[in-house]
Parts: C-alpha cells; structure tokens; sequence
C-alpha cells in the first residue's frame, strides 16, 4: 500500500509519436526532488518556465560505461516549471519537465526522478 502524502512520480503524456513528452513530479518534497536532477543553477520559480538539463541517475550512468559521476552525466535539455500548492492540476506542489518525446528520454527522467526519492504513481 502506499501513503497519499508521498511525492509521485508519472509520465503524464501518452506514449506515441509526440516530439514532446511531460514528467509530473507531485508532492511535498516535488521541488526538491527536481533540485536533485536538474542542473538548473537557481531553484524552480512558481509559475516560470525554466530551461535546464537533466542529470540521468547513479544507474543510467553506470549502466552505459560511463566514468562520469552522475552530477556530470546530462540526459536531455529540458524546460521545467514549478507549481506551488495550492494553485496546481493536483493541489500539491508540482514540477512538470518537458523533455523530447522519446520514451527513452521520458523513462531517464522518470528513473532519476524515482532514484532522488519520489516514487512511481499508481492508479
């Protein structure tokens, strides 16, 4: 069973042929999970579009061979945006990343998002 006060992690667009694909982060601990995978040199601010990267977690880095250390391994360049509660789609604080379409990308990020503490949302 899990708690409804834990911050989930989901794709929230359907899988297909978009360009473009949507992480949702939701939850008390959103904005610090995104802080933990995005290079974004300031915090997220309320209502602001902001362009940065995303780094890929501990797994994805070793798992390709690479000798960087997950803070250095980039996934994609992404725009992320920040909703505080309670103005938001789920009345907890968001964080939606809007990334490439593909659902390589979209799984990278939703597995750095889970590895810095959210965890999968469920139905």
């Amino acid at each position: 069973m899990f708690s409804t006060s834990d911050t989930i992690v989901a794709i929230a667009t359907p899988p297909g042929r978009g360009a473009m694909g949507v992480v949702r982060v939701s939850g008390p601990a959103a904005r610090r999970v995104a802080g933990a995978i995005l290079t974004a040199r300031r915090p997220l601010a309320p209502r602001h579009a902001t362009l940065t990267r995303v780094r890929r977690s501990c797994e994805d880095a070793a798992s390709n061979g690479e000798r960087e250390s997950p803070n250095q391994a980039v996934s994609d360049q992404v725009i992320a945006t920040y909703f505080e509660h309670p103005a938001s789609y789920t009345g907890e604080d968001i964080v939606e990343i809007s990334a490439h379409g593909s659902p390589v990308v979209l799984h990278q990020i939703l597995k750095a998002a889970m590895h810095a503490g959210a965890r999968l949302a469920e139905p």
